[in-house]
This record gives C-alpha cells, sequence and structure tokens, in this order.
C-alpha cells in the first residue's frame, strides 16, 4: 500500500528528428538506434508519441500524430486530442454522442 494513497505516473520524452524514412514504423526503429548509439540508452519498452511533419509548400508543418506502444509492437494515429475529451467532458457528452454518424470514431 502506498504510504500517501496515490501515486504518480510519470512520462519521459526525449525527442528524436528522424529523416530519410517513409513510415513511422521506421521512424521509431530509426529513433531507437539513435538513442543508442548517440546518446547511450535505450528506450526499448518506452511508449512514443511520434509526430509527423511534411516540407511539401502547400502542406507544411505537423500533418499527423501517432501513439507507439512497445508491448503491442504496434501504433496508432491520434485523431482527437486532451482539449477535445476535455470539451466533451464539459458537455457530458460521449464520443458517440458528440459523432453520432460517425462509426468509425476512434481516439
Amino acid at each position: 500500500m502506498p504510504k500517501y494513497n496515490k501515486y504518480f505516473i510519470v512520462e519521459f520524452r526525449y525527442p528524436i528528428k528522424v529523416d530519410g524514412i517513409n513510415n513511422v514504423q521506421e521512424a521509431v526503429s530509426m529513433a531507437t538506434q539513435i538513442c543508442e548509439k548517440e546518446f547511450g540508452f535505450k528506450p526499448r519498452n518506452w511508449f512514443s508519441r511520434i509526430f509527423e511533419y511534411s516540407t511539401e509548400k502547400n502542406e507544411e508543418g505537423h500533418v499527423k500524430e501517432y501513439f507507439y506502444n512497445p508491448n503491442s509492437s504496434s501504433y496508432r494515429e491520434i485523431t482527437k486530442n486532451i482539449m477535445y475529451f476535455n470539451e466533451l467532458n464539459e458537455k457530458g457528452l460521449t464520443i458517440e454522442e458528440d459523432n453520432p454518424n460517425d462509426k468509425n470514431s476512434s481516439v
């Protein structure tokens, strides 16, 4: 039993810029190698958030965001953010109530 009846989850993040690749899985793999070779630590079991940026003139900047779970060896695109969920909570709505016609609504 914890001393204060509570606990914290601390998420450490270490941003690594990766270019010259074309997909999320390659980005995670290359970032892991960079951490090991250049910085001396192994983020093998770390959860990751991956931010995809574009350098194309018509779509420059942040494009997509992904979440990587090392325990399932898969990633998923994050389509909604914490502000969206806070707004739903304030309104007392669920995702389904907010998007009744969207059968594939996901986080």
